[in-house]
């Protein structure tokens, strides 16, 4: 692939990176001030963030124009599907006959793509092939090839947020021994589970952490602002606020962690001589205060890391510590 930029726009911030082998070459971050993605903006909105976008650009420095961008799992369908050992040509006709059912638009207004992910060596019968599909509504697909174009910029790929994730936290993952990823945006919530070189299973929930704060400012009767900073402040610390701020995050925590469950339970269903025994935490969620120690007694016997996507990186000191942040945008860019 041509040199080029990994952007991320997601709900609150925008991401853009560009790597050269273990450097960060050029890196920046800004605010996306209508709290939404871009396929949710109004024409308004979007004709300002393409401004946002190109002062973000011009200010970090970049001057590739070719860039591969993200867009949010919420927009997509994403799946690890399985099918019985067949043609290539057959498993396309299976794949497509699969989204006909599954996805809520019609095939001609769909934009498609898979990978093999695991085939069978020997075939005796009861092998499945593994694939992984992605399908994106060419309308959500046709905003942001606009949306980039309007700033000079050449679009090499659209790519959702799974695939990019796996490929910024590999050096960390072993297909014999996958880990979960959990990666907490504003917007929504992405669980993967992941080795090496393959996606296990995945699961989106609409939920991130722009939901925790409105909670919080519900909860209390505080303004968005303040709710944030109580947030950020004090997480789910039983010690502060008499706990009364651990009571209002941890339902919401909860689910999570059992939809996490859930992948992790059938991944041992499938692969009964392997554990998903590490947890990988992602996004800027991943910062909430006494969120390691909560995960780590809920899911006992699962070590739980901060996903450092620069830890082994050269990066400007101002983004050190802004590694989980950056995780999607990394992985684009690569």
């Amino acid at each position: 692939m041509p040199v080029h930029f990994g952007l991320d726009i997601g709900s609150t911030s925008i991401k853009l990176i560009q790597t050269e082998g273990n450097r960060v070459k050029v890196i920046g971050i800004g605010v996306n001030p209508f709290g939404k993605m871009i396929s949710s903006m109004t024409n308004a909105e979007k004709i300002s963030l393409t401004d946002i976008l190109k002062n973000l650009i011009k200010e970090s420095g970049m001057r590739s124009n070719k860039v591969v961008a993200s867009i949010s799992e919420a927009a997509v369908f994403s799946r690890v599907l399985k099918f019985p050992v067949m043609s290539t040509p057959e498993l396309s006709t299976a794949i497509k006959w699969e989204l006909d059912q599954s996805v809520p638009f019609p095939p001609s207004d769909i934009e498609t793509s898979w990978t093999i992910l695991e085939k069978p060596e020997k075939f005796e019968g009861n092998e499945k092939i593994s694939v992984y599909v992605v399908a994106v509504p060419t309308s959500i697909s046709e905003i942001y090839v606009q949306m980039l174009e309007l700033i000079g910029l050449e679009l090499l790929r659209l790519e959702n947020e799974i695939p990019a994730l796996n490929r910024t936290y590999a050096p960390l993952l072993n297909d014999d021994s996958p880990a979960a990823i959990l990666d907490l945006g504003a917007g929504g919530t992405n669980i993967v589970i992941s080795g090496k070189n393959k996606i296990f299973s995945s699961f989106y929930i609409p939920v991130g952490g722009s939901a925790l704060t409105k909670l919080i400012a519900e909860a209390f009767n505080l303004p968005i602002d303040q709710a944030e900073s109580y947030k950020r402040t004090y997480g789910l610390a039983n010690d502060q606020m008499e706990g009364k701020l651990v009571s209002v995050l941890k339902p919401v925590i909860d689910n999570i962690i059992g939809e996490l469950r859930k992948l992790m339970i059938a991944y041992k269903d499938e692969h009964q001589n392997s554990l998903v025994n590490k947890l990988i935490l992602s996004g800027g969620g991943a910062y909430l205060i006494g969120l390691i120690p909560y995960l780590s007694e809920s899911l006992g016997g699962v070590e739980v890391v901060l996903g450092d996507t620069f830890a082994n990186m050269a990066v400007d000191t101002k983004y050190k510590t802004l590694g989980p942040v950056f995780s999607v945008a990394n992985g684009l860019s690569q």
